[in-house]
């Protein structure tokens, strides 16, 4: 590599990076201020992004436009993105944050911002289609890839070469990066020299001594997130200008991009979160040309799940967060319940009615026994999720990436395009003796991603969760032996009973069984002193341990035995649809399995399966029947609206609103049966007392 290669990718990177760090540095000082994570804050750039290239295309300035008034365009442009951003993100605090501000909720936040952030998602696809819909004849993806076309902008700023050298660098390079440095620059002076800024930092410092000295913690929140909004909206404004459009698909990438850099410049410092913006941009200009832009991401995902597992604090962070004196346990967001009988029997009563499905589907000529299987092998995920969520407290957000690992697992076994089941020997071969393989192959995965990370806390484990679910579709479609983005096809599915692989009942019998197994193991679970060693260390991890419970090896089996659970449910399914494409496992399957657990987890593990039979039903089945229904209206009473309402393509929005509204009603009490608010355990003023109860070392009665 030549110097003026060297300091090409440099000038590239410098400036890509410095649209990344006014993202980081507001997400770096939300996060200073209200302590929680905000996953929404990369669609609140996705969403900014779309408005300032419709505005600008309402504007319509041509490019022969002189460069005054190019200007005074672009500045017109950012104002309104600054100004777009500071109310969506203040509309997430609001929404997200203000309503848990009173409990003890770390994970309640976090669980909300990913509805709000799918919801920012769907108002974007809709803002954006107004102004070009997308082309009917289009054979790509649209809603399930996330694939929006890209909205375009026009040129406001012109390309005039500055460069010397060989080395190219455009006055467009140059006005990005100046802007960069000139906000951060702005607001650092605000937070050093403003009565606001000051707040910020008192609050961000120790919130409840900046309240015993006239300081309100609450507007200090409600302000840093309008601020951290307006970066994310002015860093829009500049990345559309410069790039000549606008992409949805920057909305979780760039979100994720922002953690990484926040992280790489220690949490809760907005200079650090600058310097890590403008390093990860250089990272992947070398990257893109030294590797491959495709692995760009997944390298970019790889470092942030080193960062968070090692050193969660950054790398330019000196002090710990301190530890909360609070000893009451946590607002629960899914049940470790179910050990209760009604809960026996009523899954004894699922199983009757799954039993005699087929010949009510057969008699009422349905057709609808593959949509049921899949309904079962959501259930099955949605129990399996529920022990790693709701028994031990851990919050997973790429639970897809292991269904995804036991799919492939699968299809590379038995595949008939598979490029390495050849080299095995027949019994590996067998669909039967795949099953459990895949099983085993993502639990293994499962420690394997747990031993490193299991000990981050809270948000932090969400978050590298979050990014382990993008890592792995990423790997599977750039690797040559699983097929690429295309995937594998030919996956057989083995014979169970009377019926043949090819038939609907041996899929469905299959996947009932799965189903009927998942539950009543974790039922098992939830009464057993794993279960209760679960809730202990969901309760108080220091507590636990204080009583001889190991709270990393106890996650790492709640994990282990989650992520094996979805590795057999994702080799049934590759089986069931006989291929399998890396697309298929994209975060939106993880929202729709994390929706169900949230949704019916207050119940324990009945209300799991409720509520994942729910999520199925709407998606297999009511979509389309109100799509035709909704149709059929607008052809009786001649409404063109109704005849062109893609009901499927509002799936972000439903699935997003009911894990929101799901968790906001969390709030409303304690979630039935569940292991760590039983009236009794209230009653322990002592912690170590409290976890011995929990752990079933000691029996509530057993007082004094």
């Amino acid at each position: 590599m030549t110097g003026a290669l060297a300091l090409q990718l440099l000038v590239y990177g410098v400036t890509n990076g410095a649209v990344v760090a006014l993202n980081a540095v507001g997400f770096t000082l939300a996060y200073a201020v209200s302590r929680q994570i905000n996953l929404a804050h990369g669609n609140v750039f996705a969403l900014a992004t779309v408005v300032v290239a419709s505005l600008a295309a309402v504007l319509g300035i041509p490019a022969s436009a002189p460069l005054a008034v190019r200007a005074g365009a672009l500045l017109l442009l950012a104002v309104c993105g600054a100004a777009c951003g500071a109310l969506l993100n203040t509309a997430v605090e609001q929404l997200a944050f203000r309503p848990f501000r009173r409990f003890r909720a770390p994970l309640g936040p976090l669980i909300a911002t990913v509805g709000l952030s799918f919801l920012l998602l769907q108002v974007a696809i809709g803002w954006r289609a107004t102004f070009l819909p997308i082309p009917s004849g289009d054979p790509r993806p649209h809603h399930g890839a996330i694939y929006v076309p890209m909205l375009s902008m026009p040129e406001l700023v012109p390309a005039i070469e500055l460069g010397w050298g060989g080395v190219s660098f455009t006055l467009k390079d140059a006005v990005v990066v100046l802007l960069g440095v000139a906000v951060a620059l702005g607001v650092a002076a605000i937070l050093a020299r403003t009565r606001t800024g000051r707040l910020l930092r008192a609050v961000a410092q120790d919130p409840e001594l900046a309240a015993l000295v006239g300081g309100d913690p609450a507007r200090a929140q409600t302000l840093a997130f309008a601020l951290a909004g307006a970066l994310a909206g002015f860093g829009a404004a500049i990345f559309a200008a410069y790039y000549g459009g606008a992409s949805l698909q920057h909305g979780l990438s760039g979100g994720l991009a922002a953690i990484t850099a926040a992280v790489l410049g220690g949490v809760g410092n907005p200079r650090g979160a600058f310097l890590g913006g403008l390093a990860l941009g250089i990272f992947g200009s070398f990257s893109d040309y030294l590797l491959d832009a495709q692995w760009t991401p997944v390298l970019l995902m790889v470092l942030l799940v080193g960062l968070l597992a090692f050193r969660p604090r950054g790398l330019l962070a000196h002090t710990e967060p301190a530890a909360s004196e609070d000893v009451l346990p946590p607002l629960p967001v899914a049940s470790g319940a179910g050990h209760h009988p009604a809960t026996a029997w009523l899954i004894v009563g699922l199983l009757v009615v799954g039993v005699l499905y087929p010949w009510v589907d057969q008699l009422a000529g349905w057709s609808h026994l593959s949509s049921a299987a899949s309904a079962l092998l959501l259930v099955a995920l949605a129990v399996g999720l529920n022990v790693v969520v709701g028994f031990a407290g851990m919050l997973d957000l790429g639970y897809a990436a292991f269904f995804a690992i036991g799919g492939y697992t699968a299809a590379l076994l038995t595949a008939s395009g598979s490029r390495i089941n050849a080299a095995l020997p027949a019994l590996a071969r067998e669909p039967w003796v795949a099953l459990p393989t895949a099983a085993l192959v993502a639990a293994g995965f499962g420690l394997a991603f747990g031993v490193p990370t299991i000990r981050a806390r809270g948000e932090y484990l969400a978050v590298v969760t979050l990014a382990f679910g993008a890592i792995v579709p990423g790997v599977l479609s750039h690797l040559a032996w699983t097929g690429g983005p295309l995937g594998m096809s030919g996956v057989p599915l083995p014979q169970f009973g009377l019926w043949g692989p090819s038939s609907p009942l041996n899929g469905y019998a299959l996947a009932l069984v799965l189903a009927v197994l998942a539950c009543a193991a974790a039922l098992r679970l939830a009464g057993s002193r794993t279960g209760r060693a679960w809730a202990a260390v969901r309760e108080d991890d220091l507590a636990a341990a204080a009583v001889g419970v190991n709270p990393p090896l106890a996650r790492l089996l709640a994990f282990a035995i989650g992520a094996g659970c979805a590795g057999l449910a994702g080799a049934v399914y590759a089986g069931l649809v006989g291929s399998i494409e890396p697309d298929e496992f994209d975060f939106t399957v993880s929202l729709m399995v994390l929706a169900a657990v949230v949704i019916g987890g207050r119940w324990g593990v009945t209300g799991v399966a409720i509520g994942a039979l729910v999520v199925a039903a709407y998606d297999r089945l009511l979509v389309g029947a109100l799509e035709d229904g909704l149709h059929a209206l607008g052809a009786t009473l001649g409404i063109p609206g109704l005849l062109s309402i893609d009901v499927r393509g509002e799936n972000f929005a439903v699935f997003g609103l009911a894990l929101y509204l799901a968790t906001l009603a969390q709030l409303r009490g304690p979630a039935r049966g569940s292991a760590g608010d039983l009236p009794e355990e209230r009653q322990w003023r002592s912690w170590p007392q409290r976890a011995m109860v929990v752990a079933g070392l000691r029996r509530p009665e057993a007082r004094g």
